[in-house]
This record gives C-alpha cells, sequence and structure tokens, in this order.
C-alpha cells in the first residue's frame, strides 16, 4: 500500500461551501461582568453586564467562619464573591456544601464548576459538595 501525501494547498471538495461565521469581539475592559450570560439574538451569548442588566449579591447561609474560608479559597478561580457576580450562592450545612454558579455550562460554567469542585473537595474531603451553574434561557 502506497499513501500520496496531502498538498499544502486546499483542496475544495464537491458539495461543500465555505460559510462565514460572525464571531462577536466585546471590550475586555469593559466593568467585571456578573458572569451570568444571557443569549442574544445574532451573536451568542453575552454577559448581562455587557447588556446593562445588574448583577444580584450572593446568597451566603452557614457559619461565617467556614464561609470565610471556602470563599477566600475559591477568589482565585472565581474572584471575590461579593464583586465578580460569578457566585450566586454558596450555602455550607454539616456534610453538605452548595455553590451555584451563575455563569451557564456553555458559557465555560463547566469548566468553572469543575475547577470549584475541585477546590472544594480538597477542602472537605468527607462532605457532599454540589455545584451547579445557571440552566440554560
Amino acid at each position: 500500500m502506497q499513501v500520496k501525501p496531502v498538498s499544502a494547498g486546499w483542496v475544495k471538495m464537491p458539495g461543500m461551501q465555505a460559510a462565514a461565521h460572525t464571531i462577536p469581539i466585546h471590550n475586555a475592559s469593559a466593568a467585571p461582568g456578573c458572569g451570568g450570560c444571557v443569549q442574544h439574538a445574532d451573536s451568542g451569548p453575552l454577559c448581562r453586564v455587557v447588556l446593562g442588566a445588574p448583577c444580584a449579591a450572593p446568597q451566603l447561609t452557614g457559619p461565617a467562619d467556614e464561609l470565610q474560608r471556602l470563599l477566600t479559597a475559591l477568589t482565585p478561580l472565581l474572584g471575590a464573591a461579593q464583586t465578580s457576580g460569578l457566585v450566586r450562592a454558596l450555602h455550607v450545612q454539616p456534610g453538605e456544601v452548595e455553590l451555584q454558579l451563575s455563569l451557564r455550562a456553555d458559557c465555560g460554567g463547566a469548566q468553572l464548576a469543575d475547577s470549584a469542585f475541585q477546590t472544594l473537595r480538597g477542602l472537605l474531603p468527607d462532605t457532599d459538595i454540589y455545584v451547579r451553574t445557571d440552566p440554560p434561557p
């Protein structure tokens, strides 16, 4: 069997057409967003802050010292909970912790949720940990 190397140029396949896709570009120096994405009609997911919507303060329940310890550990990953807007809620109770992110899974929330879970698991090895992202609209 002999294999022919493919030339360096593009090969046009019959029936295939090139399609142009618009990729929205947003100002990276804009105000920090809450991470909560909304679906925009033409350009895909956009941060609520870009659209002018405010970010809600996170709901925090549980012992204050434990909340502070967990939020401090999550800050390098998610930013400060009170200002980044990525943390929708953190509920701490004996044997269980639930972290709710204001970012949808398809907007990068899946990777952040996994990283947050790994961080919490390292701090709370004998605790049930739930990390949730916003559901799609």
